[in-house]
C-alpha cells in the first residue's frame, strides 16, 4: 500500500524531499506558508528561493562543496539536475541564475502528477502521518514550540555567537603544541601569544568591523555563557587573558617563552581533522576574522571549515539519527537547516537523503547509511554525533571524513577517489534495492 506522504517547507531541501518521494511512485503533500505568510529573508512566494549568494559552491572534485555535487548527481537529485540547467558563467562554480532556477524548481513541483501544493502554514503535524519536516530556521513559532514537545527538546531557539573551526592539518605546529589543562592528554591544540602579541590580538578583536546581518538576526544581549570574544575583550584589556586564553594549567614546551595567553582548540570530531576555538564565539565581520587570525603565525596558512558568526538558531540538535529519521517518531524525518547543516548544497542533500530514507521505511526495506568515506556521509555523521554536543551547525569540508596518510598533494588525491569509490558503491547499492 503507498501512503500519502507530507512534506512541510517548499525550501530547496523540502523540494528535494518532495520531488525524491514523487519519483520513487508516492503522492506527497507539499506545504508552503508563503506568500499569505512571508518571512524576513524571502522576497519572493517562489519555492527554492536562493536568498543569499546565487552559487551552490565549486565544481572542482578537490573542494569539498565540489564532492557533495558530484554525490547528489550519483544520486540523482532533482534540484542539483535543475541547478546545471540554470547555471551562468561562474567559471569553476555552479553559478545559477536565481529566477530561472527558483522558476524551474516550481514548474517541477506543480506539474509532477504525485505532487499536490498547498499553500497555508502548518502548526501541526498528526503523528500518524509520514512526514518529512524541512521548515527552515525561519520556522514559525507555533511549529517550532510543537516540535520541541514532540520531540522533548528546547535548544532550537536562542541568539548565539559561534566560534571558528579550522583543518587541523593545516595549522603550523611550530607554533602551537597540543596538551590538556591540569591533566594528561591531547585534546586540545594551543597557540601560545606573547604579551606583545596578546595585546596586538585584543586590539585588532575591538576594533574589528562586524558582520552585516538581516534585521532578524540583530541582536543586542548574549548570553553570559557565549558572549562574542569581542565583547569580552571591550569589558577590560585583561579580560581574555584571564578567561578563554588564560594559559593556567597548561604545560608549555621550553621552546615557546614570554607565554601571556593561549588560543585553545578542541578537537571537534573522533578522528582530530577539525578543532574550534574554545570561547571565540565572534560577530566579527568573517573578512576581518581571516584577516587577524592569519596574521598570527600558527594560522598563517590555516583553512577555516567554518568561521564564527551571530545569528539565529533555530534546528534541533540531537533529533535525528543516521538517517534523517525522529529519534521519537519513526514516521518523521527532518531536512534541511533545522537539522543543523548550513549551506544550498547542504539543504539539498538532506532533502534527497531523508526523501530516499523515508522510502525505504514505508517500503518496509532495511534504510541505508552512507560510508562516512563519503562528504555526505561525513556531514550525517556530524549531524547525529557530534552536532548535539557541540550545537553548531555545519557545511561540508575535508575534516568530516577520515583522515588519510601521506603528503598534503596525497592525501587530496586519496580523500577524493576514496569518496567518489564508496558513493559510486552506494548508488549501485540503492539502485539495485529500488
Amino acid at each position: 500500500m503507498i501512503m500519502d506522504v507530507w512534506v512541510i517547507g517548499g525550501g530547496l531541501a523540502g523540494c528535494e524531499a518532495a520531488l525524491t518521494l514523487a519519483n520513487l511512485g508516492f503522492p506527497v503533500t507539499l506545504f508552503e506558508m508563503r506568500p499569505a505568510i512571508m518571512t524576513p529573508a524571502h522576497k519572493t512566494p517562489k519555492m527554492a528561493e536562493l536568498v543569499c549568494s546565487n552559487s551552490l559552491g565549486s565544481l572542482s572534485p578537490e573542494n569539498a562543496k565540489g564532492e557533495l555535487l558530484f554525490e547528489l548527481t550519483m544520486l540523482r537529485s532533482s534540484l542539483v539536475n535543475l541547478a546545471f540547467k540554470a547555471k551562468v558563467g561562474g567559471d569553476k562554480a555552479l553559478v545559477v541564475d536565481r529566477e530561472l532556477f527558483s522558476t524551474l524548481v516550481e514548474d517541477a513541483v506543480h506539474t509532477h502528477e504525485n505532487i499536490t501544493v498547498v499553500r497555508e502554514k502548518v502548526d501541526e503535524i498528526p503523528k500518524n502521518v509520514p512526514c518529512i519536516i524541512a521548515p527552515g530556521p525561519l520556522i514559525t513559532e507555533d511549529l517550532l514550540h510543537f516540535l520541541e514537545e514532540c520531540e522533548g527538546r528546547y535548544e532550537a531557539q536562542y541568539y548565539d555567537a559561534t566560534s571558528p573551526s579550522v583543518l587541523t592539518e593545516t595549522i603550523d605546529l611550530e607554533y602551537a603544541f597540543w596538551g590538556n589543562r591540569f591533566g594528561e592528554g591531547n585534546d586540545y591544540l594551543n597557540v601560545p601569544l606573547s604579551k606583545d602579541e596578546y595585546y596586538w590580538f585584543v586590539e585588532q578583536l575591538v576594533n574589528a568591523g562586524e558582520a552585516q546581518r538581516h534585521d532578524f538576526d540583530k541582536v543586542d544581549t548574549f548570553f553570559e555563557r557565549c558572549l562574542p570574544v569581542e565583547e569580552i575583550a571591550r569589558r577590560g584589556k585583561e579580560s581574555l587573558a584571564f578567561g578563554p586564553m588564560r594559559p593556567t594549567g597548561l604545560d608549555i614546551p621550553e621552546r615557546f617563552h614570554d607565554v601571556y595567553a593561549v588560543i585553545q582548540l578542541r578537537k571537534e570530531n573522533a578522528f582530530g581533522t577539525i578543532v574550534n576555538m574554545v570561547g571565540f564565539q565572534t560577530g566579527i565581520s568573517h573578512t576581518e576574522q581571516i584577516r587577524i587570525f592569519k596574521q598570527l603565525p600558527a594560522f598563517r596558512n590555516a583553512v577555516f571549515v567554518r568561521l564564527g558568526q551571530i545569528h539565529q538558531n533555530r534546528f534541533l540538535p540531537g533529533a535525528v539519527n543516521r538517517f534523517f529519521q525522529s529519534k521519537t517518531n519513526d514516521l518523521w524525518f527532518y531536512a534541511g537547516q533545522f537539522t543543523g547543516t548550513e549551506g544550498y548544497l547542504e539543504a539539498i542533500a538532506g532533502g534527497l537523503w531523508a526523501g530516499i530514507n523515508l522510502a525505504r521505511f514505508l517500503r518496509n526495506q532495511e534504510l541505508i547509511a552512507l560510508p562516512e568515506e563519503t562528504m555526505l556521509g561525513g556531514l550525517v555523521t556530524y549531524i547525529e554525533q557530534v552536532l548535539p554536543e557541540v550545537r553548531q551547525p555545519m557545511g561540508v569540508n575535508w575534516g568530516l571524513v577520515p583522515p588519510v596518510e601521506g603528503k598534503k598533494s596525497e592525501r587530496k588525491r586519496k580523500r577524493v577517489e576514496r569518496a567518489k569509490a564508496a558513493i559510486e558503491y552506494a548508488a549501485r547499492q540503492l539502485d539495485r534495492a529500488a
